[in-house]
């Protein structure tokens, strides 16, 4: 009989995102629950939303569209090496 068990890991992978003095993480697309991943997939939910739930948003407001971007590819190429996930454009 086959078997699966799943929850088994409380692990979440981040990407930690220092900005001036502070540092957060952010959850890689495998650490995403299926409701966050299909949020951003169906384009419910766009990379301010996401990143504003893990970085406070008055911070993430400071930065530039060039480090906002940086941040973006940052996030995607960590999760690529992490999983087999794809969070497919944006």
């Amino acid at each position: 009989m086959a078997e699966i068990t799943l929850k088994n890991s409380e692990e979440v992978k981040v990407l930690k995102v220092n900005i001036g003095a502070e540092s957060y993480n952010v959850p890689l697309s495998g650490s995403l629950t299926i409701r966050e991943a299909r949020a951003m997939r169906e384009g419910t939910e766009d990379g301010f939303g996401f990143f504003g739930k893990y970085i406070p948003m008055d911070v993430l407001e400071t930065l530039t569209m060039d480090e906002f971007t940086a941040l973006n590819l940052a996030w995607k190429e960590a999760s690529s090496e992490k999983t087999d996930v794809s969070m497919g454009e944006s």
